[in-house]
């Protein structure tokens, strides 16, 4: 049940903030753990926010450099996820994907695989008559095959996930939005838009675009925003393709690529472009530019199919002026124990990482505190 908190203190152990995928995957564990967990969303719903805006990809883990965060716990969570989808019914679908290079990319192409073997990471090189015969209208001169990759209904798996939690005794709290969170001695108080102050013995910041604000102010660090908002454009035919196509990444992400939803509705993107402003409208004047880049490995694309569907921003980080590329644990400690734990720049694979991470989280804890089980 989605509860209203009142205008008043609020006591409880854990109290994590943000109710995506990841805030409801980290609730969830603690909650399964013995602890006694609130969890707060801003809006009306659960999983409305940057989650409920992806691709909706169950992603390998191929392109992440080794020892990073975000190879681990891509790998670890596709697993806990595919597990966790055929033990409690959540939809999915593991199409594969087939990585592109067009003329003159086969050396990055290349290294790509050589990236993914590091990662131990199953891929395969296609041949030119592997690619014509299973895609006929796929144009590239070299491509990837990466078998584990899927897609997922997100809204259902958030909704599980919450019904996972509220089963183990969690407690959600929608239309809660925090505005500041201070670190007192060795527990945390979060401040609510409407005056409940929430004392915990651990705050679990994973507000998404919202957490690097919700960093308390007695925590030194030298992170920015840095929002790249990405549009997507539905195709209002039926494709040729039958698994998911991507180009070469970009700077700025995997570039503008060919996903399926469970349907076989297929839409592509996103772009990446950097904004201030949380606004998610689709702007028409940018299909000139996904129709380029459609083009060049779908040259048959019906322009006239392609319709504005929709917009998400990634909660990415600057340090010092540079891209963070991985996500950011940051873990003030008081003591033995750490009464805040903000989950920063959780941009793709978030949502493939969430089981993961949700385990992450509670290690980092776990290692200085713990809660008893009953």
């Amino acid at each position: 049940m989605e509860n209203e908190l009142l205008n008043n203190t609020v006591n409880t152990e854990v109290l994590v903030i943000g109710g995506g995928a990841v805030g409801v995957a980290v609730a969830r564990h603690f909650a399964r753990e013995g602890a006694q967990v609130v969890l707060l969303e801003r809006e009306s719903t659960i999983g409305s926010g940057t989650s409920s805006r992806s691709s909706g990809v169950i992603h390998a883990g191929l392109y992440y450099p080794e020892g990073s965060h975000k190879e681990r716990l891509c790998i670890e969570g596709k697993a806990l996820l595919y597990r966790y989808c055929i033990d409690n019914g959540v939809p999915f679908e593991q199409t594969g994907k087939w990585i592109v290079a067009s003329t003159g990319q086969e050396s990055r192409l290349e290294a790509i695989h050589d990236q993914a073997v590091k990662n131990s990471v199953s891929v395969r090189r296609l041949s030119k008559h592997e690619i014509h015969w299973s895609e006929p209208e796929l144009r590239c001169r070299a491509a990837l095959e990466s078998p584990s990759t899927g897609i997922i209904d997100a809204h259902y798996l958030i909704h599980s996930l919450v019904r996972d939690f509220e089963l183990a005794g969690g407690l959600v709290h929608c239309r809660a939005e925090a505005v500041s969170v201070e670190i007192l001695g060795d527990k945390a108080q979060t401040v609510l838009r409407d005056g409940t102050h929430v004392i915990a013995g651990l705050v679990i910041n994973a507000a998404g675009l919202d957490a690097l604000a919700l960093v308390p102010e007695s925590v030194a660090h030298s992170y920015k925003n840095y929002y790249l908002k990405g549009s997507y454009f539905s195709y209002g035919g039926k494709v040729p393709f039958k698994r998911l196509i991507y180009p070469l990444p970009s700077d700025e992400g995997l570039g503008i690529h060919l996903t399926l939803d469970l349907s076989g509705a297929a839409r592509f993107g996103p772009d990446a472009r950097p904004v201030v402003e949380r606004e998610f409208s689709v702007n028409r004047g940018d299909l000139p530019m996904f129709v380029s880049a459609v083009s060049e490995y779908w040259p048959q694309c019906d322009i006239k199919k392609l319709k504005p569907d929709y917009a998400g921003i990634r909660p990415k980080l600057h340090d010092g002026g540079t891209v963070v590329e991985d996500f950011v644990f940051m873990d003030q400690s008081i003591g033995t124990q750490s009464p805040v734990i903000s989950l920063l720049g959780i941009d793709s694979p978030g949502l493939t990482s969430s089981l993961a991470i949700a385990g992450h989280v509670f290690d980092l804890f776990h290692k200085k505190a713990s809660f008893t089980k009953t």
